[in-house]
């Protein structure tokens, strides 16, 4: 399987083969508003570049999630980019976390950068053609030791040649897969990966790759009853998976329901702080720095809300952070989480309780109690 994104010269060719499938075309016209839908099979025959796929089809299209999504969308940060960096971002949704990036980087007027995605996602030919249209590059995520150690390595040099020899920034989430619990944790494996293109001492290494630190916050996780249905599910069934088809719902979901406020945070390149990181002696030691790193940075600038605050004082049976909302606050947001968690059973419902508060809470505890 082709793992790298589309060239200019395939843009046309990939494009019309997305509208010519009819379940792609009937799927935007069940989802999408219809003047939406009439422009873009309007302007698919002008689409010969990455540049004009993201800008003609992309673009409108997150601005269309926008509107209907969003209550504001705001960005901090971006003034810090110069040169190509590696940035290492909360994952919070499957598709819009580096679409709304990379659409950041088009309204300032950057180049956007390549994007990171997993396998498990590109099973689909529409998908995996959306995907590298968008400059996605697949991570594979199956195979037996020795694959998967190849693939890391190959992986580790892709990104350090993009980067290294002025190619591209690349989006990378700081974990396989979504942060479910509300946890934004750097996946100590990823770390270790990006390791093993280097060819000299380790810290020097992650300073070449320019990294920047992006924080996302929803306000809302449109998608917080189904992953605390999945965490009661992996209860009960130790080896549940969650179908290709399950991935779409959690998309289409992802992508619809409402975020509320919506702020992305770009911060400074870690270089300085990775510099006091030398006098660390062993090599895992470093590694395991760099991820605590990385770990308070993102989640100190997670924007905190309302409903954050609640769900940590309900929790905690306490008014720790009752100068954080209102009365009239508390009770909406208790009212809402108390009918979410109404379709669990007596047996299950003080686990899904936790969880499901915890994916709100779990962030003020990271920004205040760590």
């Amino acid at each position: 399987m082709r793992t790298t994104p589309f060239e200019d010269s395939e843009v046309f060719e990939a494009t019309q083969a997305i509208f010519n499938n009819n379940a792609f075309v009937k799927g935007m016209q069940q989802y999408l508003p219809v003047e939406l839908v009439n422009y873009f099979l309007k302007i698919k025959d002008e689409v010969h570049s990455i540049y004009d796929f993201q800008s003609k089809l992309t673009a409108p299209f997150l601005l269309a999630i926008q509107r209907s999504s969003m209550a504001s969308r705001t960005i901090t940060g971006i003034q810090n980019l110069n040169g190509r960096h590696l940035f290492i971002c909360n994952h919070r949704d499957i598709v819009l976390d580096p679409c709304f990036v990379n659409m950041a980087f088009y309204e300032n007027g950057i180049e956007t950068c390549e994007v990171a995605i997993g396998s498990n996602l590109a099973k689909h030919q529409v998908t995996d053609y959306i995907f590298k249209l968008n400059r996605s590059f697949i991570v594979h995520r199956e195979g037996n030791p020795r694959e998967l150690y190849q693939h890391s390595m190959n992986l580790s040099n892709y990104i350090k040649d993009l980067i290294s020899n002025d190619k591209a920034s690349v989006w990378l989430a700081q974990r396989e897969g979504r942060a479910k619990d509300g946890n934004d944790s750097t996946q100590q494996g990823l770390i270790k990966m990006l390791s093993m293109a280097k060819s000299d001492h380790l810290i020097d290494h992650f300073q070449s790759l320019n990294i920047i630190p992006i924080t996302i916050t929803y306000e809302f996780d449109p998608c917080d009853i189904l992953k605390t249905q999945e965490f009661i599910e992996k209860q009960h069934n130790p080896n549940y998976k969650k179908t290709f088809q399950q991935d779409v719902q959690n998309m289409l979901l992802g992508i619809q329901g409402n975020k509320g406020r919506t702020h992305f945070h770009f911060d400074t390149v870690l270089n300085d702080k990775l510099e006091a990181l030398k006098a660390i002696k062993k090599p895992k030691d470093q590694l395991i720095a760099i991820t605590n790193l990385l770990d308070k940075v993102i989640q100190q600038n997670f924007q905190l809300h309302e409903i954050n605050y609640v769900a940590h004082d309900i929790l905690a049976d306490s008014a720790t952070y009752a100068a954080h909302y209102s009365t009239a606050d508390f009770e909406k947001y208790q009212a809402i989480f108390n009918e979410k968690l109404s379709v669990f059973n007596e047996n299950d419902y003080e686990n899904a309780k936790q969880y499901l508060l915890g994916i709100y809470a779990n962030p003020v505890k990271n920004k205040f109690d760590k």
